[in-house]
Order: C-alpha cells, then sequence, then structure tokens
C-alpha cells in the first residue's frame, strides 16, 4: 500500500491511475504530432510559394524549420512508442499481480485442507471401516444361512433333482 494524498491506496489503484497517466501522455503526443504535421504541410506550401517568387534565401530557411519540424513529428512517435510500451509493461505487471493473489488464495486453500487432513485419523476411520464392513459380511452371511435353514423344504431338493434331470437328460 501507498500513500497519496494523506490516504492509502492499493497497488491495482496505483496501477490504473499511472495508466490513465500514460494514455493521457499518448493522447498529448499525438496532438501535438498533429500540430506538427499541420504545420509541416504549411511550411511545404510557403517553401513552393517563395520558390515561385525566386526567393531563395528564405527557401533556404523554411527547408531547415521543414528538416526541424520533421525530426520532431519523429520523435513523437518514437516517444509515443515508447510510452506504448511502458503501458504494456505496466498491463503485464498486473496481470502477474492478479495472477500472483490467485495463486495465493489457492495456496491458502491447500493449506487449510492439509491441515485439516490428519492422516492418522484418516488411516484410523479407514481401518475401523473395514473392520465393520467385514463384521457385517460375516454377520450377513450367518444370516443367510439360518435363513437358508429355515425356509429349506425337504421337497425343495427333490424338485430341484427333478429340474436338473429335465435339463440334462
Amino acid at each position: 500500500m501507498d500513500w497519496l494524498f494523506g490516504k492509502r491506496i492499493s497497488p491495482d489503484e496505483m496501477l490504473r491511475k499511472n495508466q490513465r497517466a500514460l494514455n493521457k501522455a499518448i493522447r498529448d503526443l499525438d496532438r501535438e504530432k498533429m500540430k506538427m504535421e499541420q504545420q509541416e504541410k504549411k511550411i511545404i506550401a510557403d517553401i513552393k510559394k517563395l520558390a515561385k517568387e525566386g526567393q531563395m534565401d528564405a527557401v533556404k530557411i523554411m527547408a531547415k524549420d521543414l528538416v526541424r519540424t520533421r525530426r520532431y513529428i519523429k520523435k513523437f512517435m518514437i516517444m509515443k512508442a515508447n510510452i506504448q510500451a511502458v503501458s504494456l509493461k505496466i498491463q503485464t505487471l498486473k496481470s502477474q499481480n492478479t495472477m500472483a493473489q490467485a495463486m495465493k488464495g489457492v495456496t491458502k486453500a491447500m493449506q487449510n485442507m492439509n491441515r485439516q487432513l490428519n492422516m492418522p485419523q484418516i488411516q484410523k476411520i479407514l481401518q475401523d471401516f473395514e473392520k465393520q464392513s467385514e463384521i457385517m459380511d460375516m454377520k450377513e452371511e450367518m444370516i443367510n444361512d439360518v435363513i437358508d435353514d429355515a425356509m429349506e423344504d425337504e421337497g425343495d431338493e427333490e424338485e430341484t433333482d427333478a429340474v436338473v434331470s429335465q435339463i440334462l437328460y
């Protein structure tokens, strides 16, 4: 957190303010470049006019102004490109910061889950489950045996033999 005008601002807010300042600088440069380009056209028109009038000394002076103006236009384009590069770097930093914050949140969630996973307790629970499951299986088997014994009739055995004979012969 940084301080601005006596109040704290977040890194995101600081990045937004810097981005706005860079965008304003780019607009100002574009505006000045357009003025220089208009001035360049005016100088070219003046050079043509003075050349027609035969005022070659004035034409040379104006030609120097034209060269200087074109250099300034080129400098404005270079400065704009540099500012755009800085703006892109700031945007990249903001994206990386967002990614880092997301990773921080995920890390905290994983730490919380790992703290809650008490391995000895989970192993004991699983062993108890397995033991109780085996006990239940044995009881179920015993109950099924008792039910089968209780339900089995003498006639069932004869009927079973008749079905087997019918199928096999």
